[in-house]
C-alpha cells in the first residue's frame, strides 16, 4: 500500500510510467514524420529550381547529352519522390498508432487516478465516521 492506502498504487505507478514511455515514442515518431516531410519539400524545391534552369537552358540551346542528363535526373528524382511519399505514408501510420497507444495509456492512468481519489475520499469518510463515533462515545461517557 502507498502513502494514501490505495491498493492499486503499484499499478498506477506502472501506468504513469507507460504513459511517459508512450509520450516519448509519440514525440519521436512525430519528429521523424516531420523530418521526412521537410526533406521531401526541400528536395522538391531543388528539383523545381533545376527544372527552371532546364527550361532556360532549352531556350538558349541544349546538347543532346545535356538533355539526356537532365532527363535521367528527373526520372531518378521522380522515383525518389515516390519512395519518399510511401515512407511518409508509413511514418504517418506509425504516428497514428503511437497516438492511439498514448491515448490508451492516458485513459488507463486517468482511470486509476480516479479510483485513487475515490479511495482517498472513502478512507477520509471512514476516518471521519470513526472520529464522530469516538466523540459520541466520549460524550456519552462524560454524561454518566
Amino acid at each position: 500500500m502507498g502513502k494514501t492506502g490505495f491498493r492499486l498504487d503499484q499499478v498506477l505507478k506502472y501506468r504513469k510510467e507507460m504513459e511517459k514511455v508512450s509520450k516519448v515514442e509519440f514525440a519521436e515518431a512525430s519528429q521523424e514524420l516531420e523530418n521526412a516531410n521537410t526533406l521531401l519539400k526541400c528536395e522538391e524545391e531543388k528539383v523545381s529550381r533545376l527544372d527552371s534552369e532546364f527550361m532556360n537552358r532549352q531556350q538558349e540551346g541544349i546538347t543532346a547529352q545535356e538533355l539526356q542528363i537532365y532527363s535521367s535526373f528527373f526520372r531518378m528524382k521522380s522515383v525518389d519522390f515516390k519512395c519518399q511519399r510511401t515512407n511518409i505514408g508509413l511514418l504517418d501510420h506509425e504516428v497514428t498508432r503511437k497516438r492511439e497507444t498514448l491515448i490508451d495509456a492516458s485513459k488507463g492512468k486517468k482511470m486509476l487516478e480516479s479510483l485513487e481519489k475515490k479511495s482517498v475520499r472513502e478512507m477520509q469518510r471512514q476516518i471521519a465516521e470513526k472520529e464522530k463515533n469516538l466523540m459520541e462515545e466520549i460524550a456519552i461517557r462524560g454524561r454518566k
